[in-house]
Order: C-alpha cells, then structure tokens, then sequence
C-alpha cells in the first residue's frame, strides 16, 4: 500500500502545475493588447491547472491500492527544487516581461521534469486510470506542440526558436 508520505507528493505535484498555471495566467495578463497571445497563455494556464486537478483526483482513486509504490526518484526533495525554481519565477515580476522572455520561461518549465513525474504519478493507478485521467486534460505532448507553434507565431530569438524544437 503507498504510504501516507508517498501520497502526499501527489499534492506536491499538484501544487507544482498550479504554480505552472499561475505562472501562465500572468503571462495572460501581461499580453491583453494582443489577444491572440494572452488567448494562448490563457489557455495553456488552463490546461495547466487541470493536470493539477488530476493528480488530486488520481491520489484519492489509489490511495488504498495494495500493491503499487512510488517511483522512488519521485520525492519530497524533488518536487520542493521544483516549486524553488517555479517561485523564483514568479518572484521576478512580470510587469516589462517580453513575448521572448515569457516563451523562454516556458521553455524551460516544459523542457523540466515536471511532465515526465506527472506521467510516472497518473502510471500509479494502472494503465485503466492513467488512460482516464490523460483523456481529461490536454496532455503534456500536445502543450509542447501548442507552445512550438506560438513561438513561430510571436517570438522572434533565433535561438528561443532552436530550444523550442528539441522540445
């Protein structure tokens, strides 16, 4: 049975796509004259805080399996360098941020652990439950193409645009 401790790291992760989403709301905020970009942030912000919905969700449907257990690279430590870095973000105030340093924030949260630990944790239900809960949400491969294209749309760093690809 996954201990007390082991579940808690789901509302770890869940937390850490809430700070995502928050991350992108503001970005959101920062574009209200082009609405096509605060549109995209508005709903990656979304999407965002459905993975955490899920992951609260997936926690209460296993919290009494019997017989899995938890990635062990997946830990309080981990998730708590994760939500340092996201913090960090939001700690750098936003108010002249461009379109190229709010896709390059992006690119960097989505090229993180963070979707990788989401899948492992949606993994824990079995395969019936992980298939479930990917279908509620937008999953974390179809955001990637979402922000590639957006990046082609709005950004214009040669380089931001190499990263975005070898997402």
């Amino acid at each position: 049975m996954i201990s007390k401790s082991q579940l808690d790291i789901f509302d770890d992760f869940a937390q850490i796509e809430r700070l995502v989403a928050k991350i992108y709301f503001r970005f959101s905020h920062l574009f209200l004259d082009r609405p096509e970009l605060r549109d995209f942030w508005w709903e990656m912000a979304k999407e965002e805080e459905q993975h955490g919905a899920i992951l609260s969700a997936c926690k209460l449907m296993i919290e009494n399996y019997e017989e899995d257990a938890l990635d062990p690279s997946i830990t309080a430590v981990k998730a708590e360098e994760l939500k340092s870095k996201l913090l960090s973000y939001l700690s750098r105030g936003t108010p002249s941020l461009s379109a190229n340093e709010a896709f390059e924030i992006a690119i960097e949260i989505e090229s993180s652990e963070i979707d990788a630990i989401y899948g492992k944790l949606l993994q824990l239900g079995g395969p019936k439950v992980a298939k479930t809960m990917q279908n509620l949400c937008v999953p974390a491969s179809v955001q990637r193409q979402k922000l590639k294209f957006a990046l082609r749309q709005f950004c214009t760093d040669p380089g931001l645009l190499k990263r975005a690809e070898d997402l």
